[in-house]
């Protein structure tokens, strides 16, 4: 590696950037680094993560407004997704051919990616019907842990201090936002349990997909990610015997279909889509801990739609939420 290239970001990308890979998925930290030492980029990479974030939100609470089950509703989620993403691979495809080298298509990652989310649909669609949106949501968000325990593991390295701090405060927010269920509310273990369980789906799926963005672009690895948790969905809604279609009720087709529209349309193109092109301007690092925006988002708009109760004490864990993220990102 050139000795005049220099990084703002935090010790852990740095050093990281100089070792040997041992697995795959940590190729993110040492090729994705690299393009990140423009600061517009990440400047413009943070609203792009915060705009996906706000997509996002409107999934826990449009699961439970559906009239599937939660694993039907993945799949038809990323159904619907699907004819959006393919004309934005398509786009992409149309602009690479004039590239006189085109990288190999990953099909290794992309398949690794669509197990992952499939799992992540999976395990946070079902923690969501068993617990609150916003339990869920700060659970299955507990990621930046995930990503930093990943790159512990393969490197023995950790980010400094003040991003930590950062961390730390964000996730009490998060906790205090979360109405503090999982100790108060024995009913929704599972649901917590299997928000937890998110968790670690998404942080490696997270990982994945910063290692594609390195060559690829979002909508390409959306698309063909997207293909694979479908099918993985559906085989997991067949098995869990859940219907495919929703009960003949009289009502219109958009009046039933709607909210599975919004998860389509909304959260997995607009929401995941954003992320996945923030990913290739942000380091994955302080990119998971912007998705930390999400409980805030939900206990929101659980509280608006759901008429699910937000304290004082929640109120003051969402500001907490925002001012640990401004440091983590600042420590970044």
């Amino acid at each position: 590696m050139p000795k005049e290239i220099r990084r703002s970001h935090c010790e852990v990308c740095v050093k990281t950037a100089q070792v040997p890979t041992r697995f795959v998925l940590l190729w993110a930290y040492r090729i994705i680094d690299l393009v990140h030492d423009n600061p517009r980029s990440i400047f413009i990479g943070t609203f792009v993560l915060a705009a996906g974030a706000s997509c996002i939100a409107l999934a826990p609470i449009m699961v439970k407004l559906s009239p599937l089950g939660p694993q039907a509703s993945a799949f038809w989620r990323l159904s619907f997704a699907l004819p959006l993403l393919s004309i934005w691979s398509l786009i992409e495809a149309k602009k690479a051919k004039g590239n006189d080298v085109q990288p190999t298509m990953p099909w290794g990652l992309l398949i690794l990616a669509g197990a992952l989310f499939a799992g992540d649909l999976a395990t946070w669609h079902a923690s969501i019907v068993r617990t609150s949106a916003a339990n869920a949501t700060f659970l299955s968000n507990l990621t930046p842990i995930v990503v930093v325990a990943f790159t512990w593991l393969t490197t023995r390295m950790l980010p400094t201090k003040a991003y930590w701090a950062g961390v730390g405060l964000a996730l009490l927010g998060s906790l205090a936002l979360s109405g503090g269920a999982p100790a108060t509310n024995p009913d929704r273990l599972v649901g917590d349990g299997l928000a937890a369980l998110t968790s670690i789906w998404y942080g490696l799926y997270l990982l994945a997909m910063a290692r594609m963005r390195a060559d690829w672009g979002a909508g390409t690895i959306m698309f063909f990610s997207s293909c694979v948790a479908m099918v993985i969905c559906l085989a997991v809604t067949l098995i869990a015997g859940e219907p495919i279609l929703p009960p003949d009720t009289g009502q219109s087709w958009i009046s039933q279909w709607w909210p599975i529209l919004v998860l389509g349309l909304l959260a997995q193109v607009g929401g995941q889509g954003l992320l996945a092109v923030g990913f290739g301007m942000v380091p994955t690092h302080i990119a998971s801990v912007l998705i930390l925006l999400q409980p805030v988002l939900v206990g929101l708009l659980g509280w608006l739609w759901l008429h699910e109760s937000l304290t004082p004490i929640q109120v003051a864990g969402g500001a907490l939420v925002l001012v640990g993220i401004w440091m983590a990102k600042r420590a970044g």
